[in-house]
């Protein structure tokens, strides 16, 4: 259902509006070929630095997996996406599928070719401020896997580049985040979470 509603709002050019309902009836009209779905392992994500060169991210679900996107909501819970321009996801799956669509909106009764990022989205701490001024970085946190916001499928071209988490190791881990899950988790993190993370400092984390 959530894919199917992913992929309707990005055929209408609507990718975030999330405040139109979509119906059962809406989600019926996007179908798969085959009812096949293709899934890779590696993303190559293209970026521009900060001194204006071009340069290239390699990510996979298990060894690079956490990226940077920009923020599009304005939640203030303890563990808001809002909390900077920007927000941050690990990327659990890579896909392509090839969609037909016949709906409103159709451009095309051809299939098109879609790719999507299955995520696990992080929160921003707001109880740890975190900038250049501060001398502190910025601490981010798996969303509660019982909040609609932990998960989420996400076009690769709204990535903006890699980033690098670094563990915050004071606050150890945790199960309680999220129940035992191959999916979202690898074999060795024994089913837990880190508490938070810092995210590593640089030029595109200047507020």
């Amino acid at each position: 259902m959530w894919l199917k509603e992913h992929l309707l709002r990005c055929l209408r050019h609507k990718y975030h509006d999330t405040n139109t309902s979509i119906t059962a009836h809406d989600r019926n009209m996007v179908s798969f070929v085959n009812n096949r779905i293709f899934k890779h392992k590696v993303i190559r994500i293209n970026y521009t630095t900060y001194d204006l060169r071009r340069a290239q991210d390699s990510l996979n679900s298990c060894t690079h997996a956490d990226f940077m996107t920009l923020s599009y909501d304005d939640n203030s819970c303890q563990l808001a996406r809002g909390r900077l321009p920007y927000q941050f996801g690990q990327i659990l799956g890579i896909f392509h599928a090839m969609v037909l669509y016949s709906g409103p909106g159709s451009q095309s009764l051809e299939p098109q070719l879609m790719e999507f990022l299955f995520v696990r989205w992080f929160g921003h701490d707001v109880h740890s401020h975190g900038s250049w001024k501060a001398r502190r970085l910025h601490r981010i946190g798996f969303v509660d896997g019982d909040d609609d916001a932990a998960f989420g499928f996400l076009d690769p071209q709204e990535v903006i580049r890699g980033v690098h988490l670094i563990p915050a190791f004071h606050y150890g881990r945790t199960p309680h985040l999220l129940p035992p899950s191959n999916a979202a988790r690898l074999p060795t993190e024994n089913d837990t979470d880190w508490k938070y993370f810092y995210v590593n400092m640089c030029v595109y984390l200047s507020t």
